[in-house]
C-alpha cells in the first residue's frame, strides 16, 4: 500500500500495528535495535499512518504534555534521574533527548523499543503517542 486515503484504511492498518506489537512482544522480537519482519512492517505501517494523520487528521502539536512524555518523568521521578541520565539509559545524547521530551523531535522505532525495554513502558502507549 503506498498511502492511506481512507479512515477505514487507517483503523485497519492501526489495527494491525497493534496486532504486530503485541505478537512481536509475545515471541521476544521487539527488543532494542531488532531488525526483524516484525520491526520492518511495524516501521513500514507506522510511517502510513503518520503520513495519514499528517495529511487528513490535521492533528495539532500539544499544549499539555502527552502520556508518555508524562510516563517518561514519572519513571525518572521514582528512580531519582535527572533527564541527562535519561538520555544515557536510552542511548540517545541529551539535546536529541530534550527534543522528544519537548515534542520538537519524533520517536524513532529503536528510540520506542528501548522505552519499552528499558523503561517498561506500555507499548500501547508509545504506540498511540509516539
Amino acid at each position: 500500500m503506498e498511502k492511506l486515503i481512507t479512515r477505514e484504511q487507517y483503523d485497519k492498518v492501526k489495527a494491525r500495528v497493534e496486532e504486530l506489537i503485541t505478537e512481536a512482544t509475545q515471541k521476544g522480537m521487539l527488543e532494542p535495535d531488532s531488525e526483524n519482519e516484525y520491526t520492518r512492517e511495524i516501521g513500514d505501517l507506522s510511517k502510513l499512518m503518520a503520513d495519514y494523520e499528517d495529511e487528513y487528521l490535521n492533528i495539532l502539536p500539544l499544549r499539555k504534555k502527552s502520556p508518555l512524555i508524562a510516563s517518561i518523568e514519572e519513571y525518572f521521578y521514582a528512580h531519582g534521574m535527572k533527564q541527562k541520565d535519561g538520555a544515557r539509559l536510552l542511548g540517545v545524547n541529551e539535546s536529541q533527548f530534550s527534543q522528544i521530551m519537548s515534542g520538537r523531535r519524533r520517536i524513532s522505532m529503536s528510540f520506542a523499543k528501548r522505552l519499552r525495554s528499558k523503561m517498561g513502558i506500555d507499548a500501547n502507549l508509545i504506540l498511540e503517542y509516539a
